[in-house]
């Protein structure tokens, strides 16, 4: 039997990740390093996954837009919430993971949601992989 990460039920969440996927902003959300470049594998990131041809800027974006598709389509990202370490100080985080598509390349987008400012949540693109996870 295969254990299911639980989804994000809450539709106030929903709308604000929603909300900050179609931001027209280049830097929301904020894709970092190895999320765009790989980090020290060739075979992940925005550049090496999102197909075509285009900027950065335009690969970001076609990633964004099947996040948006994806949830307007209904489809509720995996939660993760970490309570933290104070010993080792780490802070608590709660992490989504996107299933998604984008030009017929199925993708698994990790990311870290942010809501220190409630009037202003963030949310940093982690990693950014191959989905090669049977999908039903």
């Amino acid at each position: 039997m295969l254990w299911c990460m639980p989804r994000e039920l809450d539709q106030r969440r929903l709308d604000t990740l929603r909300r900050i996927f179609a931001s027209t902003a280049s830097d929301v959300p904020e894709f970092v390093k190895t999320a765009v470049d790989g980090g020290y594998r060739s075979d992940t990131g925005v550049i090496a996954l999102v197909p075509g041809e285009g900027t950065l800027y335009a690969k970001c974006d076609r990633l964004k837009q099947a996040v948006v598709e994806s949830l307007d389509a209904g489809n509720a990202p995996n939660r993760r919430d970490e309570s933290g370490d104070r010993e080792m100080q780490f802070d608590s985080a709660v992490f989504y993971e996107f299933r998604i598509a984008v030009d017929g390349v199925r993708l698994f987008v990790k990311t870290v949601f942010d809501e220190d400012d409630p009037s202003d949540p963030e949310v940093r693109v982690l990693s950014v992989k191959r989905d090669d996870r049977s999908w039903s």
